[in-house]
């Protein structure tokens, strides 16, 4: 427990996310006074030569207001309006405070696209460097909720977050929310619910407790924040989820004290573009593979072959980023994320095949392997 608190103040670049109920009031309005006390904090990090990215939330809350829609549903038309309307009032607001500590801060409005393709995300990556690097501004990151739709939407800010902090190798990324940390059961339902203090793996069983809390508030509840720990930790980052209206939240967690739940990573960092391929990049389709394949992916680090594929889900070409999956008593569990060598008519027509039927069955053997292992990532 205080090795892995004490990893923290050496951490050279911090994504800090904060949640919708951190940024505004109960009744919606941007909450200007703790926005303030959460930006003296970031400057004290970026003045001690931290380099530090904010994910906020909050605009569609904020824009709620604007538009008198705060005791409503919002459909996708409602919800963008929302967020362009919302988006203006927080980023000023934003703006105002860190002005007051003379940090300079620069808005960017992310969807699916900038991650998906990869010379965007490479172009992304170095703006958002060359930002923190060498004009020591902190960058304020959100999804673009008022153009974002199926298809090009991230999701959660949570994932967005974590997928941040993967691509810019950062050492750190502070959750705060709503919640504590990770408990071992819903603390607003079970009051005996034990708060874990650290975690080391995360496990299935820590997956069906993770209790989705979002409310109107927000997307994202603890479901999100174990998925995007998850992803954190097999990039090497180390995430710590806490309450975001703690006081000198940043600052305790940065000196070592224990609050929230510190997720431990894996030792190796991936590189970037293993990074692009496990999170960045938008399944095009689904392979389904068998208890060898599985093993052989996970366990002996081998590529998939076309004999370990018992399924091939979804329409998609030679080249287009896929999940593989294993399926045991019923249930399916993602295993990995690669670049398919074959698009998925030819990989229905080879699977379960050896490789060397694949020229019989497609008349060519470009490659012996469905995903080599260069390509693959395993999650």
């Amino acid at each position: 427990m205080v090795a892995a608190r004490s990893q923290l103040a050496q951490a050279s670049r911090i994504v800090v996310k904060l949640g919708s109920r951190v940024v505004t009031t109960a009744e919606g309005d941007v909450d200007e006074p703790h926005l303030s006390h959460l930006a003296e904090q970031i400057a004290e990090l970026t003045r001690a030569g931290k380099e530090v990215v904010v994910v906020t939330s909050g605009a569609i809350r904020a824009g709620r207001n604007h538009l008198d829609l705060r005791d409503r549903s919002l459909d996708l038309p409602a919800r963008q309006a929302a967020a362009a309307v919302g988006q203006i009032e927080l980023m000023w607001r934003y703006r105002e405070v860190f002005g007051r500590f003379g940090q300079r801060i620069a808005q960017v409005l992310l969807t699916q696209a900038e991650f998906s393709d990869f010379q965007r995300y490479l172009h992304l990556r170095n703006t958002l460097t060359t930002l923190l690097r060498e004009y020591r501004v902190v960058p304020v990151l959100n999804e673009n909720d008022s153009v974002s739709v199926a298809g090009v939407q991230i999701g959660e800010n949570d994932r967005l977050a974590a997928v941040v902090a993967s691509k810019l190798d950062a050492d750190l990324l502070l959750s705060l929310s709503d919640v504590a940390g990770y408990f071992d059961g819903d603390p607003k339902r079970d009051p005996d619910a034990a708060l874990i203090p650290v975690v080391e793996e995360i496990t299935p069983e820590m997956e069906r407790k993770a209790a989705d809390s979002a409310g109107l508030a927000g997307r994202g509840g603890m479901r999100a924040k174990v998925e995007s720990a998850g992803l954190a930790m097999n990039a090497g980052v180390i995430m710590v989820v806490a309450h975001g209206r703690e006081p000198d939240v940043i600052r305790r967690i940065m000196h070592g004290e224990e609050i929230g739940t510190v997720f431990i990573p894996k030792l190796a960092k991936m590189r970037s573009r293993k990074r692009w391929i496990a999170y960045a990049a938008v399944p095009k389709g689904q392979l389904v593979v068998d208890r060898g394949a599985a093993r052989a992916l996970v366990a002996e680090g081998k590529s998939l072959l076309p004999v370990g594929i018992v399924n091939v889900e979804g329409e998609f070409e030679a080249g287009d980023m896929v999940t593989v999956v294993s399926e045991e008593n019923g249930s399916r569990r993602e295993i990995a994320r690669g670049l398919t060598n074959y698009g998925s008519q030819d990989l229905r027509r080879i699977q379960g095949r050896r490789s060397k039927d694949i020229v019989k069955r497609l008349g060519h053997r470009d490659f012996d392997e469905a995903i080599h292992r260069d390509n693959l990532v395993v999650l």
